[in-house]
């Protein structure tokens, strides 16, 4: 599997914050348009290393029209000392009488001819008039690399043929005098490259796959690769031949049973680190096995002129703290260094340096330098290796606890030990292998300890509907993770039956309990869904977005990830923001499909299928519809998971058949709200009644019995929900244009916005009947509004409401 990866603020807020400089795209279409003006000589585009220079370089290169002669080269570092090394493919021999560089230019001349294949001249009247040969456009990466005579050689064909030079240079390093100097005399532009971003990461990643990819997928690739465009680049190829990039339903996304050895990346890394030299390159081993290292460690062994110039040119970097540790520069790096070190050399190297402080509460900190003594054949005791166990809940350090487990050999230890890799596998994702695991210890465990543990991960998965939990379990009323486990059950039948106040209360103290505690971090994903279902009934968004607020997705533990992500999906939609719901929701369901999680898979089908109906999608929103009935074969019909699900699904086909069929009858939701009632489910009733009255394809709305089911459904839900809820009920029930306008108002500051819209809207046809046209008018403006932040998939900020100054 592979492992997230190390983060810190430094490494997230450089793929976040904005710049003010060009973008990519902005850059290159300033480039394209610059180059065939006769006022520009040349271009040179400055930016780190792995920014994307070379990239850019490309995609110029594909943009420039066909009838321009376009010549590339490029500097390498082992040709700057060597003369007329970037043209060495126009060398000639010029003789005794020709003076230096003369036969070279002859030779590079010499090929620009007319370029008839590129370029064709219109005909002329007169016979004997000369062909005009095509514009030429040098493009020139890494420039501070190029020697100086092939520079000389280059720059005269800038006045001599009416060339236009394309550069990339680095940032970090000066331009080449003869450069700068026509850069101070203002015939060359400058444009800084700003570093690489997510959005970038994830086009480029798009444009790389040839499709669709999940942002989940991008981000963690951008962020393992250090946000360098080339390693990025070299990581997809290697990535999708090792199918640990596969495509599900539309979308490439990580495939977390696979592994990958990186060829190409580790090819590339080993081709950088043998042109350092011995000094920087064995520091650069130490870190990249052991990371992190203190900086004293490194400076004493290969000194500290090595150790400065890998943090200058960004291969290492440094962690703040005391004492100062250093760690590679990315995940990706750390790993190519890693594999391309021979294993002699990294016995010789760990045999070489004196081992840390390693003890039972550093070990977690330690992994790697535990992990790198087992891979040189020496050994550790059991109790430090068990000892990472905190490690194992973390994506980042999983796989390094993993293989931590596998070294312990004592007889009474082996139980420990595959409850540590059980952890581990959950951490990554993989339920289907992790849940056998953990039934055999809960049940034949040989300590009381880990039967207790699993125990509470498998009671976590049950809340996930991911492991039923089969017979009682011996449970301990004043335990944490059973007051946890009490509180959501609660909270998912009072929420049910209508308290949602109440229902609250309970998710409030499961939260409480999680935050208070870090040992039972394996039950937040099934609180939190509840617990947004809870906060959403009770119109608490404000709390939702700083509960689902995370600029980092993919460094969380797969299943919370994903949990937040159709909890998110679910307050869009219930928002009324179908688009940005069906945004969000698509991808998720990507990596659902094969995550072990049916409940959650079918909670995510139906909504999308729901938001597929709404946009017009009727196939899709069929087939949804259809993968959500699936999931939920032989689990408990009656919770809220899967009564939300058979809501949706409902909602769906209902919407589906009023388009297709034009009949006008929700039968699917009048059955759903009859069986809820019956069962004492009026939050599903109410929400049935609800979605009746919001299709614009159904006569529901203007049935008066489905407005008297309505507003008595609302009156038994407690709560604000159940407060608005009411207001659009009164409103349908009183029938008159400014209730119905004072509703919208409401509603919208509730930020129920299609009831909001549906609201206006009847407010505009009232006032139209009553020939009130500028009230009309001004209901029908904010029902454009409203439908306008619809369309956009866009979820509007906390606080706007249609028709307030701004928005």
């Amino acid at each position: 599997m592979l492992p997230d990866p190390w983060l810190d603020e430094e490494t997230v807020t450089a793929g976040l914050r904005p710049s003010p400089i060009p973008d990519r795209t902005q850059l290159l279409d300033i480039i394209l348009s610059s180059v065939p003006s006769p006022s520009t000589n040349g271009i040179v585009v400055a930016g780190d290393r792995g920014s994307g220079k070379t990239h850019l370089l490309l995609s110029v290169k594909a943009g420039l029209p066909e009838t321009m002669d376009v010549r590339t080269f490029a500097g390498k570092p082992e040709l700057k000392t060597i003369r007329y090394g970037a043209l060495g493919a126009f060398e000639a021999d010029g003789g005794d009488s020709v003076p230096p560089g003369l036969h070279v230019l002859r030779a590079l001349t010499s090929s620009l001819g007319p370029a008839e294949h590129l370029y064709t001249p219109p005909p002329g009247r007169r016979r004997n008039r000369k062909q005009a040969r095509p514009p030429l456009v040098l493009l020139v990466d890494d420039i501070h690399y190029i020697d100086p005579a092939s520079l000389a050689v280059l720059l005269q064909l800038i006045p001599g043929f009416g060339a236009t030079l394309v550069a990339t240079a680095d940032s970090r390093r000066p331009l080449p005098q003869d450069l700068y100097q026509l850069w101070e005399d203002g015939f060359l532009e400058q444009y800084f490259l700003p570093p690489f971003t997510f959005s970038e990461a994830h086009a480029l990643c798009e444009a790389v796959l040839g499709g669709q990819v999940q942002r989940r997928a991008s981000s963690l690739l951008s962020a393992m690769s250090g946000f360098n465009a080339g390693l990025l680049y070299l990581a997809i190829e290697d990535a999708r031949s090792a199918r640990l990039l596969v495509q599900r339903e539309g979308f490439w996304t990580i495939n977390v049973r696979a592994h990958c050895e990186w060829p190409r990346v580790v090819d590339h890394v080993r081709t950088e680190n043998a042109a350092r030299t011995s000094e920087e390159r064995q520091a650069l081993e130490l870190v990249a096995l052991a990371e992190p290292v203190g900086l004293d460690v490194v400076e004493r062994h290969f000194g500290q002129r090595a150790v400065e110039h890998l943090l200058a040119m960004q291969y290492i970097r440094m962690l703040a703290g005391s004492p100062p540790l250093l760690r590679t520069s990315s995940w990706l790096r750390g790993e190519a260094t890693r594999l391309s070190v021979p294993r002699s050399r990294s016995l010789a190297l760990r045999l070489g340096i004196e081992e840390p402080a390693l003890t039972r509460e550093s070990a977690p900190t330690l992994l790697r330098w535990m992990t790198w003594t087992l891979d040189c054949g020496l050994t550790l005791s059991d109790e430090l290796l068990l000892a990472a166990a905190p490690a194992a809940d973390k994506p980042s350090t999983a796989e390094l606890a993993m293989r931590a487990a596998a070294a312990v050999t004592g007889p009474g230890h082996r139980d420990e030990a595959r409850l540590l890799r059980a952890r581990a596998l959950l951490a990554e994702g993989q339920l289907r292998e992790a849940a056998p695991e953990l039934r055999e210890l809960a049940e034949g465990g040989e300590s009381a300890a880990v039967q207790s543990d699993a125990t509470h991960h498998l009671m976590a998965l049950d809340l996930l509907g991911a492991v039923p939990v089969h017979g009682p379990a011996a449970v301990d009323a004043a335990e944490p993770w059973s007051l946890i486990t009490g509180n959501v059950r609660d909270a998912e039948w009072l929420l049910l039956a209508g308290a949602a106040p109440e229902a609250l209360e309970r998710s409030v103290a499961a939260m409480a309990a999680l935050d208070a505690d870090p040992a039972l971090a394996m039950f937040r994903p099934a609180v939190l869904l509840r617990h947004v279902m809870c906060l959403r009934y009770n119109l608490a968004w404000d709390n939702i977005d700083a509960l689902l607020e995370c600029p980092t997705p993919y460094a969380l533990p797969a299943n919370l990830a994903l949990c937040m992500d159709v909890a998110r999906g679910y307050a869009q939609l219930s928002q009324g923001l179908a688009r940005a719901a069906r945004s969000t929701l698509r991808p998720v369901l990507a990596e659902l499909s094969d995550a072990g999680l049916p409940p959650v898979l079918s909670l995510a089908a139906a909504l999308l299928a729901y938001s597929e109906a709404l946009c017009g999608n009727t196939e899709a929103a069929l087939e949804r519809a259809e993968q959500s009935g699936a999931a939920l074969t032989g689990h408990d019909p009656e919770a809220l998971l899967p009564r939300l699900s058979a809501l949706y699904v409902a909602a769906a086909r209902d919407c589906v058949s009023g388009r297709d069929h034009a009949s006008g009858q929700p039968a699917h939701l009048l059955q759903l709200a009859g069986e809820s009632h019956r069962e004492g489910a009026f939050l599903i009733e109410a929400e049935a009644f609800s979605l009746m009255t919001l299709d614009p394809n159904s006569t529901a709305v203007d049935d008066l019995e489905i407005r008297r089911q309505l507003a008595e459904a609302a009156a038994a839900l407690h709560g604000a929900a159940g407060a608005s809820l009411g207001t659009f009920a009164t409103a349908l029930m009183g029938d008159e244009p400014k209730l119905f306008e004072a509703a919208g108002r409401s509603l919208s500051a509730d930020r129920l916005f299609a009831h909001a819209a549906m609201s206006y809207l009847r407010a505009a046809r009232g006032y139209e009947a009553k020939t009130r046209s500028a009230a009309s008018r001004r209901a029908t403006m904010l029902v454009n509004r409203l439908l306008i932040a619809f369309d956009n998939g866009v979820v509007p900020p906390l606080g706007w409401v249609p028709g307030r100054a701004g928005s």
